[in-house]
């Protein structure tokens, strides 16, 4: 994000897309140095304070990603958040699973949410908080573990970009595996994930389930692969409408399916932007109720999330504005 900002373009414009004016690029500067000078300081701090300090890394990230996809998007001095508060349904006693938030109509949400994975975006009005919790990539096991409950993500064993045919005919598609211990600990088969993961299943066909070790999904339109850039796109594309879940964190690098019987769901940047906007928001204006929650059930959301999606997210962005896969290994 660095090199991008200092260079005033990203892979994205060298690939095609719109060149940067000299406004858009001081303003990607701008949010490139705000986002580092945030990030950095999360790990010095309480974890009361965290998802403040994050929210505006994440949030200057976002910028920094929309205004290398359109600088339309990010051009306006108005260029609200997206997501208000909702207090409606508090009561006492404080219960966390009361939390709601208001999505509305415009704003670095749904502007995020359009620009990543399937480009589906809520409708405006309220969304509660705990809906969200069991999608976060990269707290999965304490999720699961805090309640007890069944993870709605299925680890992938494996993902591999393959080619076949000569130029300029050649075509690429990504094959998936999947273990088949995991399948059983969720109750399902080869056959029944698709039925369970509807939006993997839009793009991902079973081709062997014959393994005894794994299960094997392939895309099943396969991408032209004429020359670079163009692979690079239209793989990007076929994973974001997957909505396979990505991990890229030294903690935990690992691919999930999510399981789901809808299709149209928000990307995985755009959850975590709406969960760190409305922490960041108990933290500002009702830390009694955030300190109602240290060393309780939900507690992990501060003191092992917050870092975590940080850098997940960090190196989300970066993926998507250089147009190759960041991870920690």
């Amino acid at each position: 994000m660095d090199i991008a900002a200092a260079a005033g373009e990203t892979a994205l414009q060298r690939a095609g897309a719109l060149r940067l004016s000299s406004s858009a690029k001081a303003r990607m500067k701008a949010f490139v140095h705000q986002a580092r000078q945030y990030y950095e300081a999360v790990d010095e701090v309480d974890p009361v304070a965290k998802p403040l300090l994050a929210y505006y890394f994440v949030l200057n990230a976002a910028k920094a990603y929309l205004t290398a996809v359109d600088e339309k998007l990010t051009e306006s001095h108005g260029f609200s958040h997206g997501i208000g508060q909702n207090n409606a349904r508090l009561s006492t006693p404080y219960d966390f699973y009361q939390e709601h938030f208001d999505i509305k109509r415009d704003g670095v949400f749904r502007a995020l949410a359009l620009n990543t994975g399937r480009g589906f975006v809520w409708r405006p009005g309220p969304m509660k908080l705990s809906r969200l919790l069991p999608y976060l990539p990269e707290s999965v096991d304490l999720y699961s573990s805090s309640f007890g409950l069944k993870p709605a993500l299925i680890p992938i064993e494996r993902i591999t970009v393959e080619a076949s045919g000569a130029r300029p005919n050649r075509e690429a598609w990504l094959t998936v595996e999947v273990s088949r211990l995991a399948l059983q600990e969720a109750d399902l088969g080869p056959r029944r994930l698709l039925g369970s993961a509807v939006a993997f299943a839009d793009s991902f066909d079973l081709v062997d389930d014959g393994n005894s070790m794994t299960a094997t999904y392939q895309l099943r339109h396969s991408i032209p692969y004429p020359s670079m850039p163009g692979p690079l796109f239209g793989l990007r594309n076929a994973f974001d409408r997957s909505l396979i879940v990505r991990n890229r964190t030294l903690s935990a690098h690992r691919d999930g399916i999510i399981l789901s019987p809808h299709i149209d769901l928000v990307s995985s940047e755009a959850i975590t932007f709406a969960v760190m906007l409305h922490l960041s928001n108990m933290v500002r204006y009702r830390p009694h109720h955030v300190e109602e929650l240290r060393g309780g059930g939900h507690w992990w959301l501060f003191t092992s999330w917050v870092d975590r999606a940080c850098e997940n997210f960090l190196l989300a962005v970066s993926s998507r504005i250089a147009l190759e896969e960041h991870v920690i290994t």
